[in-house]
């Protein structure tokens, strides 16, 4: 064996193993189910592409070596799902998870369909998990206004680093396959970069896994004392009269800035009492908690029957039913539409007794 096989082993063998650690580390620190399950399919993925350039395992696992691939496919998508659920306290849903399953599809054609169009469709691939990152680039940075844990904001620097650097390494073993390119060189860097990534990732990641997974959207977290400590109660106070009787909430376009105004604190300081306090971890929750409990109300009264579900939603403050629509499914689990439904079905009046 070569020195420059050797020292390739040894480079995909720590990628292995920090990716590993890594994935077992975030997957028992993360509360929710379906965020534990994106992190194992994507660190699968991603050691499954590192093993594929190791020739001996190839050859150790035969025709079983479709399953690495099978997997390693799907992997900008689960890199994108993985951004937006840990971001943005999105569910996993069979919607969220379309990216992946198109990803796989998509190379599946590419590998087995006519050989003609598989240039093409590996081409359409390629952009589609480019696409994907950038679009994990937009969430990370426009999510960051509203993002009330402190451990979280501090991560986003780095984390888009790694977002670049993974989709470097992503594009190039898939553009470098396409092409044919196989020589060592282009094992040896992409190995380098694996494992530079999977180090890179733990020094990232694995010291704030407790603050980034800790509390659960809409609950408390685990090792915050609830009692209001300091002037917290005075503060608490103050935000609830100006959310519940001044009703702030139902403005449109409400930035955590213009709350910490009304409420007369710094904006950091807000971020903490609202995360710390109430468990909320970014401010949309925080605020959508209020509006979608009135359109509850109001999807479910029979003088409000006439109204629409477009009136409602602006009336509460969102600027596009989009947006409303989303908020109340996933409080929900059902849309606008069809909670209106139910609900007055369920409450038609009692009829006298006769006498």
């Amino acid at each position: 064996m070569e020195p420059w096989q050797i020292l390739d082993l040894l480079l995909r063998g720590m990628a292995v193993g920090a990716q590993l650690g890594l994935a077992i580390a975030l997957a028992r620190s993360a509360e929710d189910r379906g965020l534990r399950i994106v992190i194992l399919l994507l660190f699968i993925s991603s050691i499954s592409l590192t093993l594929t350039g190791v020739p001996q395992i190839l050859r150790m696992m035969g025709s079983a070596q479709i399953l690495l691939w099978l997997i390693q496919i799907g992997g900008a998508g689960y890199f994108w799902l993985f951004a937006v659920m840990l971001f943005e306290d999105r569910r996993l849903t069979w919607i969220s998870t379309s990216p992946s399953i198109a990803l796989t599809v998509i190379g599946l054609f590419g590998q087995y369909g006519p050989r003609a169009l598989a240039p093409a469709t590996w081409g359409l691939h390629n952009v589609l998990g480019l696409l994907l990152a950038l679009n994990a680039l937009f969430v990370i940075i426009r999510s960051g206004q509203n993002d009330l844990v402190e451990a979280r904001r501090r991560l986003r620097v780095p984390f888009l680093l790694l977002i670049a650097v993974f989709s470097v390494v992503i594009s190039a073993v898939q553009i470098g396959q396409g092409l044919g390119i196989n020589s060592p060189w282009y094992q040896f860097a992409n190995a380098s970069l694996q494992a530079l990534l999977g180090i890179g990732g733990v020094a990232v990641l694995l010291e704030a896994r407790s603050t980034l997974f800790g509390v659960s959207p809409g609950g408390r977290s685990a090792t915050v004392d609830a009692r209001p400590i300091d002037d917290s109660q005075i503060w608490l106070d103050r935000l609830q009269k100006v959310m519940d009787i001044e009703a702030l909430w139902r403005r449109e376009g409400l930035t955590i800035g213009d709350l910490a105004t009304a409420v007369g604190l710094p904006e950091h300081r807000l971020r903490r009492l609202i995360n710390d306090q109430l468990g909320h971890r970014n401010f949309a929750s925080f605020v959508n908690q209020r509006r979608i409990a009135e359109a509850r109300t109001l999807l479910s009264d029979p003088a409000s029957a006439a109204r629409t579900v477009a009136s409602i939603a602006f009336d509460l403050g969102f600027g596009s039913l989009g947006p409303f629509n989303r908020a109340f499914r996933d409080e929900t689990g059902l849309t606008p539409t069809e909670y209106r439904r139910q609900t007055m079905a369920n409450s038609s009046p009692i009829p006298e007794n006769p006498r």
